[in-house]
Parts: structure tokens; sequence; C-alpha cells
């Protein structure tokens, strides 16, 4: 059960980290007066081209952000198991939610640039 609650969050985060890539990738290659504002994702498409730098970013961003979200469970070692019960799953859901929703926002409003 706890595996499928860590993959269900893991596909939000990568549902939203799809939208932002898709929407990325999709604006710069019709519009010629959007620019990439993040020097990162700049330089993974100029190595990597637009849809290899994307995906590499992609899967730095779910390593990051799964590292991240299970970090409760080192402060719940750390302090041993004197967090609350709710702790490490809230935090974990937290992080994968909240980060979902931050990129398919930025997803969105990349798209809102085609309108």
């Amino acid at each position: 059960m706890l595996t499928l609650r860590r993959r269900t969050l893991a596909a939000a985060l990568l549902a939203g980290k799809g939208l932002d890539a898709v929407s990325t990738v999709v604006v710069l290659s019709l519009s010629d007066s959007v620019r990439e504002a993040v020097p990162l994702s700049r330089a993974l498409m100029a190595a990597f081209g637009p849809v290899g730098g994307m995906a590499v970013l992609t899967v730095v961003t779910m390593v990051v952000v799964g590292v991240l979200a299970e970090s409760g469970v080192l402060v719940d070692r750390l302090v041993d198991g004197g967090t609350p019960d709710w702790y490490v799953p809230g935090l974990r859901a937290t992080v994968y939610l909240g980060c979902a929703a931050w990129f398919a926002l930025v997803g969105l409003w990349n798209l809102s640039h085609l309108l």
C-alpha cells in the first residue's frame, strides 16, 4: 500500500512536470518572442536539444523532489521516531503535490503565451 501511495505521488509530480516540459518545448518552438528564463534549462537544451534537455531536466527534477520528499524518513530516524505519526507521510505528500501543482501552473502559464 505504501509503495502505491509513493507511485501515485510520483505520478502526480510527473504529470505536472510533464506539462511544464511539453509546454516549454511547444512554446519555444512556436514563438520567437519567448525565451527560456531558467539557466539550467537553457544549458540542458543547448547541450541535448529542446526535447532531450527537458527530458534530462524532468529526470533530475523527479530525483531531487523525491529525495526532498523522503527526507522526512531521515528526520524521523535522527530523532529516534520522535516525530508525530503524520509527519513522514504528510511531508511526502506536501512536497510531491506542492511541486506537482507548481509545475502544472508553470505549464499552464507557458501555454498562455500562445494565446
